[in-house]
């Protein structure tokens, strides 16, 4: 999967604002580092995809029904929020830590992924309409523009059970297959594995999540290079694992 070295290398972005053109300013942004190079992974915050998408929504304009009403009081978010994140959620499965527990894309995830933080003062940005076909149109325009053969990821933050912070979840991928099967493949004592998968996808996103942060920094798309990828724009294993298969199926009321 690696060679001895990889890079990873943060691109500094003006504020993207709505309509923007995205991959001109990456593009723009990549010429500082050398410019984009063929099989380059390119990681984007879910944010900044959105932004560009017009997927922001003013939350005084939301007018929360009962139910988002009775959602904002046990979950102890505003009505407007709530109101919105039932219209965003595929499911709603809790509540805890002062957000709630959905379902949105096959993906766990709070408030179906609306992030008020960075967002202009009264606004909230959703996750962008179709992740999967966003990176996938800026992987094409990327190639048309600068000739490059790159793969795409579209990171959000997410936590996990029983762990204390965010680390980076792939949303959105396209290029590259984005599950290495080692079943198979001999362990140290020569034991073949069995059940071994690895989400290289959630590994990128989590990666470009140390030079993203997620303040300030205005370092939305990070370029990852050395890591030695398969690219295809027809992948085999998709990261989505179905509910009854899952792990943590018990545990949740799917």
């Amino acid at each position: 999967m690696a060679g001895d070295v990889i890079e990873i290398i943060g691109l500094r972005l003006p504020v993207i604002k709505p309509g923007d053109d995205l991959v001109e300013e990456i593009l723009k942004a990549s010429k500082k580092s050398g410019g984009i190079r063929n099989e380059d992974i390119l990681v984007l915050s879910s944010k900044v995809v959105a932004v560009a998408e017009g997927r922001m929504i003013r939350l005084r304009d939301v007018r929360p029904s009962p139910r988002a009403k009775s959602l904002a009081k046990r979950a102890k978010i505003s009505a407007p929020l709530a109101e919105m994140v039932i219209r965003e959620a595929d499911e709603i499965l809790g509540i805890g830590g002062g957000a709630v527990l959905t379902l949105k894309g096959g993906l766990l995830c709070a408030n179906a992924g609306i992030d008020l933080s960075n967002a202009p003062p009264g606004f909230a940005v959703l996750l962008p309409s179709n992740p999967n076909k966003a990176a996938n149109e800026i992987m094409k325009k990327i190639k048309e523009r600068s000739g490059k053969r790159v793969g795409v990821v579209i990171s959000d933050s997410t936590v996990r059970p029983l762990r204390l912070g965010t680390i980076g979840q792939a949303i959105g991928y396209a290029g590259f297959e984005p599950v290495i099967d080692c079943r198979g493949s001999l362990d140290l004592f020569g034991r073949p594995m069995r059940i071994t998968l690895i989400s290289l996808v959630d590994l990128l996103a989590s990666a470009a999540e140390l030079i993203m942060g997620e303040t300030s920094g205005r370092k939305p798309v990070v370029i990852i290079r050395g890591l030695k990828v398969k690219f295809t724009e027809k992948p085999k294993l998709s990261p989505i694992v179905e509910k009854n298969k899952d792990l943590y199926s018990s545990i949740f009321r799917f």
